[in-house]
């Protein structure tokens, strides 16, 4: 898998999902999770793991605000130790983190 197209259907479909297209983001995560299972979990470098966030737009992309974080720091689709505060190319939210939540978590002190 590319992960510059990773990046894209994960943002896209993750956006559509939110706004205009309920529903569009399950395809692509049943896909991340069959390619898991099949596969095994992906690299960071599959994944272009950063060990920081880029800023928020629609989400806080913070891998402890990802579908696929598991405490207290790992993943569900990526190997190895995970930081809190890191993103990738895959990074999806949970189903129930709604689009620009961020803005009221950074209004009450919370981000």
């Amino acid at each position: 898998m590319n992960p510059i197209m990773m990046l894209v259907n994960s943002i896209s479909k993750a956006a559509a999902d939110s706004t205009y297209q309920p529903g569009a983001l399950q395809p692509w995560v049943d896909e991340l999770e069959s390619k898991v299972v099949t596969d095994g979990k992906f690299t960071k470098a599959e994944v272009l793991y950063l060990p920081f966030s880029p800023p928020p737009v629609f989400w806080d992309y913070k891998c402890k605000k990802c579908r696929w974080w598991e405490l207290p720091n790992g993943c569900k689709t990526v190997d190895g130790e995970i930081s809190p505060g890191a993103w990738c190319a895959i990074w999806v939210p949970p189903s129930t983190y709604k689009a620009f939540t961020w803005v009221q978590e950074l209004i009450k002190g919370e981000w």
